[in-house]
């Protein structure tokens, strides 16, 4: 490798400049807090999401399809 790439390199590890915020909008945990709702993507349906309950995890009530988390307006 040749030295002047090296010295390229320095200063750019963890938490280097440059860096934009990725997938999960900067909390980079992939969690999206204690509320909102859980919304079925084929029928509609929106039930209020339970904490530790991953809305991947319920069934819509009306449909039976997997519920996904509501997206929020940031």
């Amino acid at each position: 490798m040749a030295p002047g790439r090296l010295q390229d390199q320095r200063g750019q590890g963890r938490g280097g400049t440059g860096r934009g915020q990725g997938r999960q909008g900067g909390r980079g945990d992939g969690r999206t807090g204690p509320g909102g709702s859980c919304l079925c993507p084929k029928c509609g349906y929106k039930e209020v999401h339970l904490r530790g309950v991953p809305c991947t995890q319920v069934r819509c009530a009306q449909c039976g399809h997997v519920m996904l988390r509501e997206q929020t307006p940031t």
